[in-house]
């Protein structure tokens, strides 16, 4: 019998944290990514301002969705601890803080993790930042423990080997190259990120050093040796080329002169490989382009861009986490409740709602769908028993006799006003 893959003991016992960093060297090197999680803050969050604005874009459009409580019957409530503790999960922090700040977490190192302040009903929920959370393998896939080291102090939170329970609730995306660790969606954008960042250090080195162009070094006295060329080329090398170097001026002996290849600025632009870095680092956090770019923004792809935004990005993202507080948080306070998102209070969805509205009704009036089955589809509520008042013509509202001869022509059917 082949034996489950997790239940062999690993020779360690703490993994790396898989985020890596990535940076763009000067001219002359190659692109490399470091394995340092700071680094996507650092480079993407805090310097890129593509990488910003498309995790504001996510974050200021999910803490825009209001959530419901349902109890073990369906029906809403409107009262309850839990409601309490998420409208205010720290002393310093309301749903908005919290909810942005573990969704900052979740597109910047692909994690989200938060904490229990005590067992049992928590009296407060705080966020973890996941670079200071290690995760301790354990048998059968299931984590061991939680340590939480910041500060010079750990803290370790034991894991239920057999439920998962732990009063540390943590979130990942799949890594192929870590079981225990999410990787981050800007592992894919690095590159790009990176070449964005380098095209705006050299356009400002440039615009510092009044913009001068490239050129050419030329030799009055005739081709130089061998190893004068080799020297000049270690001198541009270090002193000329890089972001850094832009624009300098090359200072040259009697027998050399400087040439510039071009005149115009213009030649050394950066803006076509901004717009399409920008494109690509957009696209890997999920966010629609014309949300960033206003110059690829109009009045109709702009609202077809915030649907999608919510649709593909925000939507899963946050039910990744309201179904984490589901398992995670409210068994603690009951059995039978769940959270739900109130999708009806996004305007960007109007477009969305109106489309289902008008294929249920096209697929009521054509026998396609119950009434029933129709108003669910739209988002109502089943109608109480006693109401309902079937539309002529629709077999599937008609008595079952009625239906069974309609279907097999075993005679005439006489429609219900």
């Amino acid at each position: 019998m082949a034996a489950w893959p997790f239940t062999r003991k690993r020779a360690n016992e703490t993994k790396e944290h898989p985020n890596g960093a990535a940076f763009m060297l000067g001219a002359g090197t190659s692109w490399g990514r470091k394995d340092n999680a700071e680094q996507y803050i650092r480079e993407g969050y805090q310097l890129n301002v593509i990488v910003y604005r498309a995790i504001t874009e996510i974050t200021k459009a999910a803490t825009s969705i209001r959530y419901e409580l349902y109890n073990a019957s369906g029906e809403a409530v409107e009262r309850h601890l839990v409601l309490d503790l998420l409208r205010r999960p720290t002393p310093v922090m309301t749903w908005d803080n919290w909810l942005t700040e573990m969704l900052v977490n979740r597109m910047l190192m692909g994690e989200m993790a938060t904490v229990a302040a005590n067992e049992g009903i928590p009296a407060e929920i705080w966020p973890l930042n996941p670079m200071h959370v290690t995760v301790k393998p354990g048998r059968g896939g299931v984590p061991s423990a939680y340590v939480h080291d910041v500060n010079n102090r750990k803290v370790e939170f034991p894991v239920d080997p057999i439920t998962g329970d732990s009063n540390v609730l943590f979130l990942k995306t799949y890594n192929p190259d870590n079981y225990w660790r999410g990787q981050s969606p800007l592992m894919a954008a690095a590159l790009a990120g990176d070449t964005h960042n380098a095209g705006m250090r050299w356009n400002y080195s440039l615009l510092k050093n009044s913009a001068r162009p490239s050129g050419l070094v030329r030799f009055k006295g005739g081709y130089p040796s061998g190893e004068v060329i080799q020297r000049m080329r270690e001198y541009f090398k270090a002193r000329m080329q890089g972001p850094d170097n832009a624009g300098e001026i090359p200072m040259l002996s009697e027998d050399a002169e400087w040439v510039a290849l071009s005149q115009s600025a213009r030649d050394m632009d950066f803006l076509n490989t901004m717009q399409e870095t920008a494109k690509y680092v957009a696209s890997a956090l999920g966010v629609p382009l014309p949300l960033i770019d206003n110059d690829a923004s109009t009045f109709n792809n702009l609202e077809q861009a915030k649907e999608r935004l919510y649709t593909d990005t925000v939507l899963p993202i946050l039910g990744e986490l309201i179904a984490g507080l589901n398992n995670w948080l409210l068994p603690r306070f009951g059995e039978g409740l769940e959270l739900r998102l109130d999708l009806d209070t996004i305007p960007a969805l109007e477009g969305l709602r109106e489309r289902m509205f008008q294929r249920a009704v096209l697929a009521y009036d054509k026998g396609v769908l119950t009434l029933e089955e129709a108003r669910v589809l739209m988002g109502y509520q089943p109608q109480a028993e006693g109401s309902f008042k079937p539309i002529p013509g629709n077999p599937f509202d008609l008595p079952a006799d009625d239906v069974k001869a309609l279907i097999y022509g075993m005679g005439d059917v006489e429609t219900k006003a």
